[in-house]
């Protein structure tokens, strides 16, 4: 809240969302100096709720080994866009604070929404609805977007689509029971993201077309993330469920003894 609150308080109706990264002033100004200073931040509150170890490492892992594909074909695709952005195009100094500002991006969004956010919501909701919570949560975060100058109707796509990639993000928390993973691949995909943005040639209709294809195939990706990130949460959720449903089962105690018989009581029946 005190994010969103800051983040409204410095937007401002000029602001052109669109251009954001695509400079080297811009990545210092938008990116480096304020997700820097909300990582330091977000650090002094986790080290004063004495938070890390439950933020950041899951004490066990999903075994539904299968959900890694998620996190593995968001990884592709990450790989997959490097060769087209145009290196040339921008100083060498640009790319480092670059990457140097999306990894700050993701230490603040990891730590804050599958870190933080996913503890706290552990602690009233089953996991089932951790999983939607968080999710959601994490997507309307990024309406905060549109006070800096996105479209409406870019927003709201965007919302979608960052909720989708939470779910990934998720799974890659609990497959591999850190949250390593989910920040490296936040970064690199916010990386690949705002480095093609700034460098494709809008002339080049080729281009524009892999591109393009390269993004309806992530919304596939992401939409088996959506899946994947279901099922582990419902799963965990499955004991739960057990325990409820046979809560009216008397114990193995309740069995009377009459002669050489065990006989179950009418009441069982």
């Amino acid at each position: 809240m005190v994010f969103a609150a800051v983040s409204a308080w410095r937007a401002r109706p000029s602001d052109d969302y669109p251009t954001l990264g695509q400079t080297v002033d811009s990545v210092v100004r938008a990116l480096v100096l304020p997700e820097g200073i909300a990582v330091v931040a977000l650090c002094l509150v986790v080290t004063g709720l004495g938070w890390w170890r439950i933020a950041t490492v899951d004490p066990t892992r999903t075994h539904l080994r299968w959900t890694a594909v998620a996190p593995i074909l968001v990884a592709v695709v990450c790989v997959v866009r490097l060769p087209l952005v145009d290196w040339s195009a921008l100083p060498v100094r640009y790319f480092l604070l670059l990457a140097v500002g999306v990894l700050f991006v993701g230490v603040f969004e990891e730590l804050m929404t599958r870190g933080v956010l996913l503890v706290g919501l552990r602690r009233r909701l089953p996991e089932f609805g951790v999983w939607i919570a968080s999710c959601v949560l994490f997507g309307v975060l990024h309406l905060l977007n549109a006070l800096a100058g996105a479209g409406l109707g870019a927003t709201l796509v965007q919302v979608v689509f960052a909720a989708s990639f939470g779910s990934t993000l998720y799974v890659a928390r609990r497959v591999t029971g850190s949250l390593l993973l989910p920040v490296l691949l936040h970064a690199f995909w916010d990386f690949g993201s705002i480095g093609l943005s700034a460098t494709t040639d809008v002339r080049d209709p080729l281009q524009i077309v892999v591109v393009g294809a390269i993004g309806l195939f992530s919304f596939v990706v992401l939409a088996f993330g959506v899946v994947a990130g279901g099922v582990v949460a419902w799963r965990d959720d499955r004991p739960r469920r057990l325990r409820r449903r046979w809560r009216a089962v008397p114990p193995m105690g309740a069995v009377a003894v009459q002669g050489d018989e065990p006989r179950l009581p009418s009441t069982v029946w």
